[in-house]
């Protein structure tokens, strides 16, 4: 498979503490709009994608976690990576990023909760 048309992976994980309330997920590119999501401590929501023709493929995303909300771009082809494996973990200080194989502890802040 050529590394254009290689799969993307997006994978989104809720790391609050046990007993906090749900975060509220909605992930969508152009195209796709994949649904609002609710996720407890624990869960965890992904999705595969391969880049269209044009190359220029965005996804976003909106967490919310009680009255806080913060988007921002979870994959955006422009950014010229050449990772596969995004991820994403909510905590109790914000959305944190990983790419391809990062174990979760070295994961970092890109976006604080308001």
């Amino acid at each position: 498979e050529s590394e254009a048309m290689r799969r993307h992976v997006i994978k989104i994980f809720n790391r609050m503490p046990e007993g906090t309330p749900a975060i509220t997920v909605h992930c969508a590119s152009k195209n796709d709009d994949l649904g609002y999501r609710l996720l407890y401590t624990g869960q965890d929501f992904n999705w595969s994608f391969r880049n269209n023709f044009w190359r220029n493929t965005l996804f976003f995303c909106r967490f919310s976690w009680g009255q806080k909300t913060i988007a921002f771009d979870v994959y955006n082809d422009h950014w010229g990576v050449y990772h596969h494996t995004f991820t994403y973990a909510a905590n109790i200080h914000g959305v944190l990023a990983g790419f391809d194989e990062t174990p979760t502890d070295n994961m970092v802040l890109v976006q604080a909760w308001p």
